[in-house]
Parts: C-alpha cells; sequence; structure tokens
C-alpha cells in the first residue's frame, strides 16, 4: 500500500506532462486539419493521436536498439528529406494565389530588400495586400536567408538549430529523433508552415534558443561575460519580433533569479528589454502611423472587441499577469519551470484568440490555432524530455 502510493505521484506527474504534451503537439494543427479534412478528419485526429502518442512515448525502451549514433544519421537524413519536400512543394506553393502558399515569406524579402537599399522597410505590402506583421528583430534575422534567395529557408535552419539543442539538453540523439519525428508526423502544421514559408517556427525557435542560451550561460560560473551579454544581445533581437514573446520575460527573470541571484537577474533582463526596445523604437519613431507591427498584430485580439469590449486591453492584461503569477510561484518553490512557463502563457494567448473568433463568428472555424506554433516548441523543449526519461525510468 504504501509502495503504491509512493509511486502514485509520480504516476500522475507522468500523465500530466503527456497531456501537456499532447495538448502542444495536436492544438496547433487542429486549423489544419480541420482546413483539409473537414471536421470528420479533425476528429479523427483528436480522438486518434493521444493513444497512438501514448504507445510511441510510453515504452521508450523499445528503441534500446538505436544507438546514439544511428540516431545521429537517422536526424540528418530526416533533414535531407525535409529539404528534398521543401524543395519539391515550396515553388508550388509559392504561386502568389490567395488560398495557396502563404505571403508571409514575401513580406519579410520585401522588408529585407527595402532595408538593404535604406528605404523603410514597412510601407511594402504583400500580394494579398496585407502589411507587415513581423517587428524589425524578425527582418534583421531574417535578412541572411533572404541574401541567400528566401526568408523561407530560416525555417530549414532554426528547426536544425531545435535538433541541436535538444540533442545537448537530453545528452542523447536517440530522444532528438523521437521527438523530431512525432512533431512532423503529429503536427502537420509545422510542415504546412516550411513549406509555404510561413515564419511561425523560425519565430518561435529563435526566441526559445536564445532563451536556453542567456540561462545555460547565466547558470554556469566560468562563463565568460561577453557570452552572456552577447546571448542577452540576441534575445533581445528575438524579442523584437512579436509583441506576444515579450510575456516571457517573467519567466526568464524567474530562472534568473534561481540561477544567478537578484543583482544579475535585474542586469541581465535591463539589457534584454534596453536592446529590444533599441532594436524596435528607432522604426518607430521615424513613422509611427506608417509602424505596422503595431497595428497589426493589436488588431489580432482588437478584432473581438464585439465579443469583448477592450479585448486588445484584456487579453495581453491578462497573459502578463499569469507570466508574473507562474514567475512568483517558480520563484517562491525555488523549481525551475520557466521553460514550461513560457509555453503555458503563450498558450493562453492563443486560445483566447480562439475562443473569442469562434465566438464572434458563430462558426467552429479554428484557423487561428495556427498560432500555436508559437509555444509547440516551448512546450516539446519543456515536456518531452520530461516524458521519455519518467517513461524510461
Amino acid at each position: 500500500m504504501d509502495q503504491r502510493a509512493s509511486h502514485h505521484p509520480e504516476s500522475s506527474h507522468r500523465v500530466e506532462s503527456f497531456a501537456g504534451l499532447v495538448f502542444c503537439l495536436i492544438f496547433p494543427s487542429l486549423g489544419v486539419i480541420q482546413k483539409y479534412s473537414g471536421n470528420l478528419g479533425l476528429a479523427a485526429y483528436v480522438v486518434l493521436t493521444p493513444p497512438v502518442l501514448w504507445v510511441v512515448l510510453s515504452n521508450p525502451g523499445s528503441y534500446s536498439w538505436l544507438s546514439d549514433r544511428t540516431a545521429r544519421y537517422l536526424v540528418a537524413l530526416t533533414f535531407l528529406l525535409l529539404i528534398v519536400v521543401f524543395a519539391i512543394l515550396y515553388p508550388k506553393a509559392n504561386v502568389h494565389i490567395a488560398g495557396r502558399g502563404s505571403d508571409a515569406d514575401d513580406g519579410l524579402n520585401m522588408a529585407v530588400v527595402e532595408l538593404l537599399h535604406g528605404r523603410y522597410p514597412y510601407y511594402v505590402r504583400t500580394y494579398l495586400d496585407n502589411s507587415l506583421s513581423p517587428m524589425p528583430g524578425a527582418i534583421f534575422l531574417a535578412a541572411p536567408f533572404v541574401l541567400l534567395g528566401s526568408s523561407a529557408f530560416q525555417n530549414l535552419f532554426w528547426l536544425g538549430v531545435f535538433c541541436f539543442v535538444l540533442s545537448r539538453m537530453t545528452k542523447s540523439w536517440r530522444p532528438t529523433l523521437i521527438l523530431f519525428w512525432i512533431i512532423l508526423i503529429f503536427s502537420p502544421v509545422v510542415m504546412s508552415q516550411v513549406v509555404t514559408g510561413g515564419d511561425y517556427p523560425s519565430n518561435a525557435i529563435y526566441v526559445l534558443v536564445f532563451l536556453l542560451l542567456l540561462v545555460s550561460w547565466m547558470s554556469r560560473a566560468d562563463a565568460q561575460s561577453w557570452k552572456r551579454v552577447l546571448a542577452a544581445l540576441l534575445l533581445g533581437i528575438g524579442l523584437s519580433s512579436r509583441a506576444n514573446f515579450l510575456l516571457v520575460m517573467p519567466p526568464l527573470f524567474s530562472a534568473l533569479l534561481l540561477k544567478a541571484g537578484w543583482h544579475a537577474a535585474m542586469k541581465y533582463s535591463a539589457f534584454v528589454v534596453v536592446v529590444c526596445t533599441a532594436v524596435t523604437l528607432p522604426f518607430w519613431i521615424y513613422d509611427p502611423a506608417g509602424f505596422t507591427p503595431f497595428r497589426t498584430q493589436a488588431h489580432k485580439v482588437a478584432e473581438f472587441q464585439a465579443v469583448l469590449p477592450s479585448a486588445s486591453l484584456i487579453v495581453p492584461a491578462l497573459g502578463a499577469c499569469l507570466a508574473l503569477a507562474l514567475a512568483w510561484l517558480s520563484t517562491k518553490r525555488g523549481r525551475e519551470t520557466w521553460l514550461r512557463d513560457c509555453a503555458i502563457v503563450q498558450a493562453f494567448l492563443v486560445i483566447c484568440v480562439v475562443i473569442l473568433s469562434v465566438i464572434q463568428t458563430g462558426t467552429f472555424s479554428l484557423l487561428e490555432t495556427s498560432y500555436g506554433v508559437f509555444f509547440l516548441f516551448f512546450g516539446v523543449m519543456a515536456l518531452g524530455p520530461k516524458v521519455l526519461e519518467m517513461s524510461d525510468a
């Protein structure tokens, strides 16, 4: 009896972690599944995916034959196949026809070109007559890929970085391979973004990686100061991409506080905010009315004012309160939950948008769930290794 009781909390924690991971994997793809398979396909996806994932993840020992070296080669092979798929499908999707492909890559491409020619990048409009949504940091980080041919290439690069970082966290390529395959198979929104040139995966991954880099170097006493400054600099640029990522700052502060103390947490958190402001503010000052990111990003919530008055203020404010509450709990309990908390805060914003959209339109349209890519990689990084580790114990 005592032995069963002692194992109960661990079992409960495993189920909770698994449920969180499944949510992060399937919720962002609900809109894509519904678009191409209808509500029947959506129901099948929601019902069948969790038990299949449970079978896959609950017995990682079945992959014991897979050596770390073989897993590394399989990850590389997967990327080669991903590049081939991209090379075949991206040109077919990138045809500048409404309803096919995405204009996100075109917007970033034009913005980078304008910036390189010394012109204001936020006056451009895409072939769908959309104004640019990403903030300046996203333009700067997309620039190398635009010079190589297209901003759409950045998804392939950052997915590779994600796998490398995941392998460093787990100290093995085997769980990295399992989780990477799971993302590609069970989260079709990721492949959809890759082949259409959407920037959501890249955006989420580089913010995640820069966060991990800063926290990692802050936790190491032997880390040189320039490394910490570089990580904070990169994170500040990354946060100047989309406003929703600013809500990762409270969880980040709690992580830095636990690892390096008040002084370092205040110093580097302030530096990140200063860099983000320094990257963004000049573009806003140049033409406040023409700086489209604030308007387009705010519109994603403001359009639901009829359902929720002052939605553009209430939803971000609630998100900020949630971020602060989670950071406070993490600090009070002395537990490092910042990565999970970042996923929760981003998920909260997306869930609010989806619910408000369903209420306002009166239809069961889930297209907005694709914004869930912003928390998908946070959730996989925070929960995936834990689920595999607990299942293997």
